[in-house]
C-alpha cells in the first residue's frame, strides 16, 4: 500500500494534519439522502473525496455522526485533499489540489464564504495566531510548489509564498505557553521537516527526520513525526527542535491525532489503527479495520476515533475498547475527515 494519489503524482500522497488546541496548538454512491444543516457542527464529521486524476472528486461530505448518515454534499473544488477548522470552529478550511485553491466553508449554513488562489497542487493546511482582526493565518503547503503560501482571514489576501523542501504534505502548528509559535512543515520529498517561525513567517534550518515523512501532530512537550518509508515515529522536541531516537511502528503512517489530553495518540496505516502512549512512546496492538485507513479524527471527549477508508467509506473505532462498528459507504475515495472540538 502506498499513500493516496495526488492530481500530478499519481500514486503520491499527502497527509493531513488536523491539529487542536491544547496547551500547545497545533485538519455518491452508496451515500445516504439527508439534509444540509441537519446535524450541529460539533456532531458532524468532514469527508474530504480525494480521488484518482482519472476520476476527481468535488466536494465535502458532511456525516451526521449521530444518525450516521451522510448529508447533502457541499461543493468545493477539483480533488479536495485537506481540512482544518479555524478559531472556536467558526470556519472549515479546505484545499483542493485540483485548482490550486483555499476555500472557506461556514460549518452552520454549508456555504463556501470565501476561495482564494494558493499554490501549485495545495496539500495540506493549518491555522496559525494572528491575521486581521484576530482571525487567524491560514498556512497551506503546495506541494508542486516547494512552499507554504499564508492566507490572512481577516482580509482572504495570500501573502508572498514561503520556500521549503521538497514536496511538502503536512503542516501543524506549535505554540509553547509563554513561547512564541512555530509552524511545522513535513517535506516528503527531502526527509525534512521545516520550521517557519511565526508571526515573521521566516523558515528556519531543516530537521532530518525518517523517510517519506507522511504526516505530523502535536503532543504537550514534541511534535511527532509519521515516517512513511520508514514505517516509524519520529519525536521532535518542542520548543527545542531536536529529534530522539524513532519509534518502529508496525504499519506505514498516513495519518495522526493525539488526544486533547495529551496522553495518547493514535495512527492510521495499512489496514489499522495503531495507539500510541504518549509516556515513554509506547506502541499498542494495531486495531484491525474493513479497508485501508487514510485519515483519522477524534469524536467529542475522545472515546471515539472515525477513519476515512480509502475505498469509499468512513468507519468508527470506540478506543476503550477497539471495537470497530459499521462502515458509513460514501462513495469515491476519502483522503480526509475533520471533526470540530467544540
Amino acid at each position: 500500500m502506498r499513500p493516496r494519489v495526488g492530481r500530478r503524482n499519481a500514486f503520491r500522497s499527502a497527509a493531513i494534519l488536523l491539529a487542536g488546541l491544547s496547551p500547545l496548538l497545533a485538519a455518491c454512491g452508496g451515500l445516504a439522502a439527508g439534509s444540509a444543516g441537519g446535524s450541529s457542527v460539533a456532531d458532524t464529521a468532514w469527508v474530504a473525496t480525494d480521488a484518482s486524476v482519472t476520476l476527481p472528486g468535488v466536494s465535502l461530505t458532511p456525516v451526521d455522526l449521530t444518525t450516521r448518515r451522510g448529508e447533502a454534499k457541499i461543493r468545493v473544488g477539483s480533488l479536495p485533499s485537506a481540512m482544518a477548522f479555524t478559531r472556536h470552529d467558526t470556519l472549515l478550511l479546505a484545499v483542493s489540489q485540483g485548482d490550486d485553491t483555499l476555500h472557506a466553508i461556514d460549518p452552520a449554513t454549508r456555504k463556501v464564504t470565501h476561495s482564494v488562489a494558493v499554490g501549485v497542487e495545495p496539500d495540506a493546511v493549518a491555522v496559525a495566531p494572528g491575521g486581521t482582526g484576530g482571525r487567524g493565518i491560514a498556512l497551506v503547503a503546495n506541494l508542486d510548489s516547494n512552499s507554504v503560501t499564508p492566507v490572512d482571514l481577516g482580509t482572504w489576501r495570500a501573502g508572498k509564498a514561503i520556500p521549503v523542501g521538497i514536496e511538502p504534505v503536512a503542516i501543524a502548528v506549535a505554540v509553547v505557553p509563554g513561547g512564541a509559535a512555530t509552524a511545522l512543515v513535513v517535506d516528503f520529498g527531502s526527509n525534512e521537516v521545516t520550521p517557519i517561525a511565526l508571526p515573521s513567517l521566516r523558515a528556519g534550518t531543516p530537521i532530518a527526520v525518517g523517510a517519506g515523512p507522511q504526516t505530523i501532530a502535536i503532543a504537550p512537550h514534541e511534535a511527532l513525526v509519521g515516517d512513511f518509508g520508514d514505517h516509524s515515529l519520529t519525536p521532535v522536541s518542542l520548543p527545542r527542535l531536536q529529534t530522539a531516537a524513532a519509534v518502529p511502528l508496525p504499519v506505514s503512517p498516513t495519518d495522526l491525532v493525539v488526544t486533547s489530553a495529551g496522553t495518547r495518540a493514535y495512527v492510521t496505516g495499512g489496514d489499522s489503527v495503531v495507539p500510541l502512549t504518549l509516556a515513554g512512546l509506547v506502541v499498542g496492538a494495531p486495531i484491525v479495520l474493513p479497508d485501508v485507513a487514510q485519515g483519522i479524527a477524534l469524536g467529542a471527549h475522545d472515546t471515539m476515533a472515525w477513519v476515512a477508508l480509502q475505498g469509499g467509506s468512513l468507519v468508527p473505532v470506540t478506543l476503550s475498547s477497539g471495537v470497530v462498528g459499521h462502515p458509513i459507504r460514501l462513495g469515491g475515495h476519502p483522503s480526509a475527515v475533520a471533526i470540530a472540538d467544540s
